[in-house]
């Protein structure tokens, strides 16, 4: 018969002494305001505030960081329309870090009754009765129905088109109205005083780029303020008008 091996009865000791330790000494970090949240860190926001974040996370900061489900969170933030993805981190002793990737949002749509934007891909983000910041503004003619945006004149791929390279060429910023009511014409006012002329056709792309070239040619030639049509064949026509 084969002899049973003793216990060693001082490791035995030694071990569970070790493990009870551990175990007081994480119940004891675990408990103390060391890993209570002291900051939460918002990256890369940018319509929604880190005020509206805050509140979406709805974050104990008398909490232990480590008594919170970063997932749960995640998936919190998530739910809100304009949040496309974000990712949560702890970074210790006390702050939680979290990141956002944001939709890509095009608006203010107004129609005459209220204001709304979209994404990228024509869904309806958020309808409004009123604006804080009513600067830049899409005139269109759309409807909203169980949460569903609809356009009136199949405007939503012109619509995505135009906004798509207005962005790309960086012309954004420098407008103050799109108005797409019109069947075949788009028009669209700069904050300068120029406003421009194009057709709703498949060349907005190829128009929006060669309208990039002709700004940087006005203004270098101190010419902001006047009327450039794209609607006359094949031709781009500039007419200066005094204030």
């Amino acid at each position: 018969m084969k002899r049973r091996r003793k216990i060693n009865t001082h490791k035995l000791i030694g071990i569970l002494f070790f493990s009870l330790l551990l175990i007081i000494c994480t119940c004891f970090f675990l408990n103390s305001d060391l890993f209570d949240i002291k900051e939460v860190v918002i990256k890369n926001n940018e319509n929604l505030s880190k005020k509206e974040v805050n509140k979406l996370l709805n974050i104990d900061k008398e909490k232990n960081i480590f008594f919170y489900d970063l997932e749960k969170l995640e998936k919190r933030l998530k739910e809100n329309n304009y949040i496309k993805e974000c990712y949560i981190k702890r970074q210790l002793p006390n702050k939680l870090i979290v990141e956002i990737k944001e939709k890509n949002i095009i608006g203010p749509l107004y129609n005459n009754k209220s204001y709304c934007y979209i994404d990228d891909e024509g869904r309806l983000v958020e309808e409004k009765r009123e604006l804080e910041d009513d600067s830049f503004l899409i005139n269109v003619d759309y409807s909203i129905r169980n949460e569903k945006i609809r356009f009136v004149n199949n405007d939503k791929e012109v619509l995505l088109k135009l906004m798509n390279t207005l962005k790309e060429e960086n012309i954004i910023r420098t407008l103050s109205t799109i108005n797409l009511n019109s069947v075949s014409t788009i028009n669209i006012k700069c904050k300068s005083g120029l406003t421009i002329d194009l057709n709703k056709d498949d060349n907005i792309d190829k128009n929006i780029t060669k309208l990039s070239r002709v700004l940087v040619d006005l203004q270098s030639r101190k010419q902001n303020y006047g009327k450039i049509d794209f609607t006359c064949s094949s031709y781009i026509l500039y007419k200066p008008y005094s204030k």
